[in-house]
């Protein structure tokens, strides 16, 4: 496979702290990669030395086909959202981007239309950038990456600030760049519903360094049912279910509801022995646990 960004033993280190440990990373063609972690983890630090904003302690990180030393010239090829990109406040969507058109250098005036249109900001060709939700301005961001017609996003939470159908919108737009016009990408989201929904792959990072590296396949078969049952008892069920169970993992959730994320094929025992315990079980169903579920337990297993 192509490898489209390539690190080895890539670092930062900061004054107070290691905001990047040692990290080898490939990222391939047409994979959309989704990086995952709590705040602070080390994420826009990545993002931040992959863009050129930030200068790694130690390591070396090259792109495509390029040299390490001449990544500058490689990043013509990509496209970057980091954070939220600045603008100028008294300018339309069109003003913006032309004049960043016009700074790199691009000759078709017909990109920024296209990439407008795109990220559907064409509908507010007069309202100015200081007139922007926070949802317009995310999209503007996309767009301005968008105009070189990169052949790599890495995008740093891209729907922040949008509301359901502006995170649907990009979901689709990304989905169908990565379709049709087979543009890679490396991504990060607070929302991890939407990562499960885009990405082919899932880099969980934690405290600077990489605590896991799976496909979706591989998150598919490792991601373990869960079985919920709703009692009237849900504390004394749980207590119950320990004399049997000395191994049980549960959480006593809101609504009566009691979690447990094993023994999910024991679930006619279980239903049984509460019943036993005079515990009324009124409902009892398997759920296969999400993203979120898996990155929860991934972060507290030791």
């Amino acid at each position: 496979m192509e490898s489209i960004i390539r690190t080895h033993q890539l670092e930062k280190t900061f004054t107070t702290n290691k905001g990047l440990k040692p990290l080898d990373f490939q990222l391939f063609k047409g994979e959309i990669c989704a990086i995952i972690g709590k705040n602070g983890a080390g994420k826009s630090t990545f993002f931040k030395l992959l863009a050129g904003q930030l200068q790694p302690t130690g390591g070396e990180m090259a792109f495509f086909d390029y040299a390490a030393t001449e990544s500058n010239r490689a990043r013509k090829r990509m496209g970057f959202m980091i954070e939220s990109p600045e603008f100028f406040a008294e300018l339309t969507a069109y003003e913006n981007l032309n004049y960043f058109r016009l700074q790199r250098g691009i000759s078709s005036k017909d990109a920024v239309k296209r990439v407008i249109e795109a990220v559907d900001l064409s509908k507010y060709p007069a309202t100015r950038f200081k007139e922007y939700s926070m949802g317009m301005k995310q999209r503007l961001g996309l767009a301005l990456t968008l105009m070189t017609g990169p052949d790599c996003l890495v995008l740093d939470e891209p729907t922040n600030g949008l509301d359901a159908e502006g995170i649907s919108d990009i979901r689709k737009l990304l989905l169908k760049l990565n379709k049709e016009q087979d543009i890679t990408i490396l991504i990060s989201s607070h929302i991890l519903s939407e990562l499960q929904l885009v990405a082919t792959r899932f880099l969980f990072i934690d405290k600077g360094q990489v605590i896991e590296d799976i496909s979706r396949e591989e998150l598919h078969n490792r991601n373990r049912k869960s079985l919920k049952l709703i009692v009237n008892h849900p504390s004394r069920a749980a207590r119950v279910l320990e004399e049997s169970f000395t191994d049980l993992k549960y959480s006593v959730l809101p609504d009566n509801t009691l979690k447990l994320n094993n023994h999910v094929e024991d679930a006619a025992q279980i239903n049984r022995i509460l019943m036993q315990h005079d515990i009324d079980v009124k409902e009892i169903m398997t759920e296969t646990n999400s993203l979120e579920d898996y990155f929860l337990n991934l972060a507290v297993t030791p």
